[in-house]
């Protein structure tokens, strides 16, 4: 009897295919489920404008815009009540404020500060924006509001000048 070695490895292949069919067929799988939402809320941090805010800030969520100091020449302003920040939550929470300076020359002023103090008048952080410091690991009380002041100082002599600044608040919910 002549063996026919063309069918021999069809069949032999035909076999493997099936063993191998059979061996994935028979796995057992386990399945991981997520199931979840997103939920728009107010934040539990919030600005509100202070007495002495300029007359074209606006306060729009947790954006802050116009906050354009006016400064006469030789004469050092604070704006004691420029802004709040407010803990509507009944927690208190850490936060970090970054500044960075975005246009302008810092060099025409001696100071460009922003100040942040308690209700009590205790000075939680002074940030020199001028100079694009940062601050972090700072915390407000559950249902506390701290107040911002900026402090700002021309260099003597300095009429004019000009510096646009961006404030970043991070806090973890």
């Amino acid at each position: 009897m002549q063996m026919n070695y063309r069918k021999a490895i069809k069949l032999a292949a035909l076999i493997v295919s099936t063993l191998l069919i059979a061996t994935v067929s028979a796995a057992t799988y386990s399945y991981m489920y997520i199931q979840g939402s997103g939920t728009i809320t107010s934040g539990l941090l919030s600005w509100a404008k202070g007495a002495d805010a300029p007359s074209g800030s606006v306060v729009a969520g947790a954006t802050v815009t116009g906050m354009n100091f006016s400064i006469l020449a030789d004469s050092p302003m604070n704006f004691t009540d420029s802004l709040h920040l407010v803990n509507v939550d009944t927690l208190s929470h850490t936060f970090s404020i970054e500044s960075t300076r975005t246009a302008g020359d810092g060099s025409q002023f001696s100071t460009f500060d922003m100040v942040i103090y308690a209700s009590g008048g205790a000075r939680v952080a002074k940030i020199s924006i001028k100079a694009g410091e940062s601050a972090s690991s700072l915390s407000i009380p559950g249902s506390a509001t701290l107040y911002v002041r900026f402090e700002i100082n021309p260099v003597t002599g300095q009429s004019s000048g000009y510096m646009a600044f961006t404030v970043k608040l991070t806090y973890v919910v």
